[in-house]
């Protein structure tokens, strides 16, 4: 089993879609800083000290940011389960890894690598940034503002890549059922924009039902958003339940 997760794993994060991601999120939030980095400077030719890395952090908030996250972590590996069967390749790869190995070894690669095409883009804006920004800082008389900025940075990042695990695991199992490469990319957004809008017009007291909200929390969840991070991390333990339920019915079948 640990064998067929590694090399599960190691596909999708070498993949092309995996590039394309970390790519792209990388350009949306460079893209959205833009107006606040021209700003800054027709202000002021100095930037603030930690200010490399807080344009990163502001900006995770924003729409452009927010709405790219269920499209961008489908990228990698949502439809590696729709590619094997209708390829054929499962039929060579099954026997020698049973039905439990291949089942998690799946779900295992698909999460990783959808929370970490996220993490992996935002840690990857902030080291450009930091190159671009830094030098034009002014030094602060406070030597943990850096620190302080870059551990922020760390968190909001952590949230970003458990956020990116569970719709990955959406776009994978609905495409496995459906047995539609479409769905795997369009699942994700398609219902998270759904719960968007669900929450904004009628359900305005759950938000914990808010995709926004398990990207840049508003409300307490605990020291360090410990809560909201144990809270996608089951919500992706009932998604994985609900695909093994579906793929053991389904391989067995076959």
């Amino acid at each position: 089993m640990i064998y067929t997760m590694r090399s599960d794993i190691r596909r999708a994060i070498l993949s092309k879609g995996f590039l394309a991601g970390v790519i792209g999120i990388v350009a949306v939030i460079a893209l959205t800083s833009v107006t606040g980095i021209l700003k800054t400077f027709a202000n002021s030719p100095h930037l603030p000290s930690g200010y490399h890395a807080l344009i990163v952090v502001n900006v995770l908030p924003s729409d452009p940011v927010v709405l790219a996250v269920p499209i961008i972590c489908a990228l990698p590996f949502t439809p590696a389960f729709v590619d094997d069967m209708q390829s054929g390749f499962i039929k060579q790869f099954l026997p020698r890894t049973g039905i439990n190995a291949y089942i998690w070894g799946k779900l295992a690669a698909c999460a990783i690598a959808g929370g970490l095409v996220l993490f992996s883009g935002i840690v990857l804006t902030y080291v450009l940034s930091t190159l671009v920004f830094m030098p034009l800082e002014t030094m602060s008389t406070e030597g943990g503002v850096v620190g302080a900025s870059f551990m922020l940075l760390l968190g909001k990042a952590a949230v970003f890549f458990f956020s990116g695990m569970f719709w990955s695991l959406v776009g994978f199992t609905i495409a496995s059922v459906t047995q539609s490469k479409y769905m795997a990319y369009a699942s994700p957004f398609i219902f998270y924009y759904i719960l968007i809008i669900l929450y904004e017009r009628y359900f305005g007291t759950f938000y914990y039902l808010y995709p926004k909200e398990w990207l840049t929390p508003s409300q307490f969840w605990g020291p360090g958003n410990w809560g909201l991070i144990l809270f996608l991390a089951l919500l992706t333990l009932v998604i994985s339940v609900v695909f093994t339920i579906f793929a053991r019915r389904k391989l067995g079948n076959g």
